[in-house]
């Protein structure tokens, strides 16, 4: 059985914030989860990055532990846990297309922690038609 998380964390001491930051990140995402077989989509903006993972259960929590442990992460929220029939995304992890001015647009002044999962998942996504608070 597979299961969605989506969860959204305040980030620390400039992780995300720089192209070699983001770049570090994702190289340890890539080969972690093409390891575990979990699947994700991720986004940071204004401090705060989002994530929606998905692959079995054994294995999202391992992922949502170490991300708890991460020291570049506080305030993780856990927005949505369920099982799921089929994978919303087949990458190890892919960085939203959004530059930080079309999050800035759609977002329109709220933060990513004020979003429902429903409407993360849209944002992680690039549905952007209507972002749900």
């Amino acid at each position: 059985m597979l299961f969605r998380v989506v969860f959204v964390s305040e980030l620390v001491a400039g992780a995300g914030q720089s192209m070699r930051s983001v770049a570090e990140i994702l190289g340890v995402c890539q080969r972690n989860n093409q390891r575990d077989e979990i699947t994700s989509a991720l986004i940071f903006h204004d401090g705060e990055a989002a994530q929606m993972i998905e692959g079995k259960r054994v294995d999202v929590d391992r992922l949502l532990a170490r991300v708890a442990r991460d020291p570049r992460h506080r305030n993780l929220r856990v927005l949505q846990d369920r099982p799921v029939l089929k994978r919303q995304t087949a990458n190890p992890v892919r960085l939203s297309a959004l530059s930080p001015d079309q999050a800035q647009t759609l977002l329109q002044g709220r933060r990513l922690s004020h979003l429902s999962a429903d409407g993360l998942q849209r944002l992680l996504m690039c549905d952007h038609l209507t972002l749900a608070a």
